[in-house]
């Protein structure tokens, strides 16, 4: 569901390397190995990272790592940069500077491809998560979980270095249901 949308852009964008922020157990990163890329995966979880490295250490690297600090990567390290729904966890200040992090990590006609809340999950999560707003748009549920639910403004002002930013708004079903579960924004930039 979340990378599969992604392989055509990759490929026609000639993307060999890709390092993936918040890669939890590793799926994604796995899938991605499997359609021929060398990926990079990070997550801020050892226990998360533990996991992914014995199920698909053979094909992906697996890193501890926290995306809201400096990364141990030189600039223009990779051709592409994804973060599936796991960008959208932090305070306005702290977006702005992994999306600018991001911007540095992607060689010159890289991508950034993503998924991250939109605003209009907002209503959706907080049927099944009461929460408080913390500052705009950025709320702590119940749980302790903190979430950032994203306008197309908001994205659009964070990639406006980029030279080519495509967002379509995604709505996923509940998988028994059928009925609306989850808003997020599909990204696709270019560096």
């Amino acid at each position: 569901m979340w990378t599969r949308p992604f392989l055509a852009p990759l490929r026609q964008a000639g993307v060999r390397t890709v390092l993936e922020l918040g890669c939890g157990t590793g799926n994604d990163a796995a899938r991605l190995a499997g359609e021929g890329f060398s990926v990079t995966a990070i997550d801020l979880s050892g226990e998360a990272v533990g996991q992914a490295q014995a199920r698909f250490g053979s094909l992906a690297t697996f890193l501890v790592a926290d995306m809201t600090r400096r990364l141990p990567f030189p600039g223009g390290s990779f051709d592409a940069v994804m973060s599936n729904v796991a960008v959208h966890m932090f305070p306005d200040s702290v977006t702005r500077a992994v999306f600018a992090q991001v911007g540095k990590l992607v060689r010159a006609g890289g991508l950034f491809v993503f998924h991250v809340n939109s605003l209009e999950d907002r209503p959706l999560r907080a049927r099944r998560l009461p929460a408080r707003e913390l500052e705009s748009d950025y709320v702590a549920e119940e749980t302790g979980q903190t979430m950032y639910f994203f306008s197309e403004a908001y994205l659009r002002d964070l990639l406006a270095g980029w030279q080519q930013v495509q967002l379509e708004p995604v709505l996923v079903p509940h998988r028994k249901t059928g009925e609306p579960y989850k808003h997020v924004w599909r990204g696709i930039a270019r560096r």
